[in-house]
């Protein structure tokens, strides 16, 4: 038997194995679920111009504090939905505020200071 032959049949059983030690799991491609609303969260307005989660599911009469380090963030909830509280219309560093959000829906908030950073809260 040629060696080019012998070494082509012991790559391809390797190949073969290393294929079958892979299976086994789930193929599924779905995002994982979402994480059960909690009655409080905290929510980081960063440096990186970034709210951080960006996203929270919330229980109705729950509160989202928002942390404002050193770079001075607002907190804008624009068209002003119904029962969205009030905006954190100046901009805040070093300091936190404690939102409480009474009814339920879809909350998207951004800050008016810098384009581009934004957030959601989910009231169930």
């Amino acid at each position: 038997m040629n060696i080019d032959i012998r070494f082509r049949r012991v790559i391809f059983a390797s190949l073969a194995a290393a294929i079958a030690a892979c299976g086994g799991g789930d193929s599924s491609t779905a995002p994982p679920p979402p994480p059960p609303p909690v009655p409080a969260a905290t929510v980081q307005a960063t440096p990186s111009d970034q709210f951080t989660p960006g996203n929270v599911a919330l229980l109705q009469g729950g509160t989202v504090t928002f942390e404002f380090g050193t770079v001075a963030h607002d907190v804008f909830f624009d068209g002003a939905p119904a029962g969205a509280p009030a905006n954190i219309s100046e901009g805040q560093s070093n300091r936190s505020l404690t939102l409480t959000f009474n009814t339920k829906g879809t909350f998207n908030y951004n800050c008016h200071i810098h384009p581009g950073m934004h957030g959601t809260v989910v009231v169930e």
